[in-house]
């Protein structure tokens, strides 16, 4: 039998695009997942017209009451934590950075 981590974990967008298919009513979100076991997750979720959350992956986490959390624009540069927007830092897989000088002195 499959686990709900390997049937849902990483297809979260997948899914909600799906579920958009099927309801244009919803409203795609893009952020966080609290789970009181693996802390802060990226996630994506549909939020129904009154508010409510509809999240077609949610089984992926142990934690069933976390809390959701939409993403602001703003990051923080994985090496100093200085705030900026998405799109004036540089990604470099999982992390993100604000200058060369912090890219370079994090992977050394």
């Amino acid at each position: 039998m499959e686990s709900n981590y390997s049937k849902y974990r990483g297809k979260c967008k997948q899914l909600c695009d799906q579920a958009l298919i099927e309801d244009a009513s919803l409203r795609i979100v893009r952020g966080h997942y609290h789970d009181a076991f693996w802390g802060k997750q990226p996630h994506w979720w549909t939020e129904r017209a009154d508010g409510s959350i509809f999240d077609p992956s949610k089984l992926q986490f142990p934690d069933q009451n976390g809390e959701y959390e939409e993403f602001n624009g703003f990051v923080e540069c994985s090496n100093c934590g200085k705030s900026m927007t998405e799109s004036d830092g540089t990604i470099d897989g999982n992390y993100i950075f604000c200058s060369g000088a912090c890219y370079y002195a994090f992977v050394m």
